[in-house]
């Protein structure tokens, strides 16, 4: 009898290790194509960099970015974090968002907005560090940038430009705040446990602040330069991986996104925010409640 049960509990056991092996697989399957090389390849640079300093050659550091002209760094510093704390705390904040914005934008347009947010960041806190430079020496530029934080800040600063009276609350702390100090009390927290302040982070949520003034409608991507870059061999290769979201299925007549989620509506070339949510002006642990904007040079 004992053995019989025993052979009971082990098969429950697979049974439940195969379910949620088949959630995790369920989970996987809704992550966009863009958003799941992003946490992928910054878990590989992060497995990899234990056994070569690999870190070295691809975060922004920017006496190696501006005097030895190593441009590839303003690319490859968003996909390289040397702490998995920062990769743990990072996925959980801007993972959710990503899903969203890529499955309502399309692979390629979120790939640009991506891109382009993170190197116009890097390139702020590259000048941000070399004027002072100028008089304090050239020590200063050895401070790299790495990781997703900087671009999170800047969304998140985003959205509670979009939000400014919303309140929200910081982590466990219950007393709420306005959303256009959030992204302030965020960076005197980090500076905080750093014991230090990053100015990578600070260049994320000047960005934000530039984007929001004065260039969001200076410069943009049209929907006919994303089809062009569909179209595009660097592009097409990659239309038939799976997870891939193409301009014509967020278009679709049937308004829905691939995933599931609802578009409600096509479309327009002057819409540049995605779909409000129904719920707004709740107290809220982050501000990616209420009325949305997107980081980003768009045209949605």
């Amino acid at each position: 009898m004992n053995n019989i049960n025993s052979f009971n509990n082990f098969q429950n056991d697979n049974s439940q290790e195969i379910s949620c092996k088949d959630r995790i697989k369920a989970a996987w399957a809704t992550v966009p194509l863009f958003v799941r090389f992003v946490i992928t390849s910054t878990i590989f640079f992060y497995m990899v960099s234990w056994l070569v300093r690999i870190d070295f050659f691809l975060c922004n550091i920017p006496f190696y970015t501006i005097k030895y002209f190593q441009i590839w760094r303003l690319v490859t510093s968003v996909f390289m974090t040397v702490s998995i704390i920062n990769i743990l705390f990072a996925f959980l904040s801007w993972v959710p968002d990503a899903i969203r914005l890529e499955t309502t934008t399309g692979t390629v347009r979120y790939f640009l907005n991506f891109m382009t947010n993170s190197i116009f960041i890097q390139i702020l806190y590259s000048v941000a560090l070399f004027i002072p430079s100028i008089i304090l020496g050239d020590k200063i530029l050895n401070m790299p940038s790495a990781g997703l934080w900087p671009l999170i800040l800047a969304e998140i600063t985003l959205l509670c430009l979009a939000n400014p009276e919303n309140e929200v609350r910081m982590f466990l702390i219950p007393c709420p705040m306005k959303a256009r100090f959030y992204p302030w009390a965020l960076l005197a927290f980090f500076t905080l446990i750093n014991m230090r302040l990053q100015i990578d982070l600070l260049a994320g949520i000047g960005y934000a602040y530039l984007f929001n003034y004065y260039i969001r409608n200076k410069i943009q991507f049209s929907d006919n330069f994303v089809q062009k870059c569909e179209n595009s061999f660097l592009f097409k290769c990659f239309s038939k991986w799976t997870g891939f979201i193409s301009f014509n299925m967020i278009n679709s007549n049937s308004g829905f996104s691939a995933y599931g989620h609802n578009q409600n509506t096509t479309r327009r070339a002057d819409d540049r925010n995605p779909p409000e949510p129904s719920y707004k002006n709740q107290p809220v642990t982050t501000p990616f409640k209420g009325k949305g904007t997107v980081v980003g040079i768009n045209n949605f």
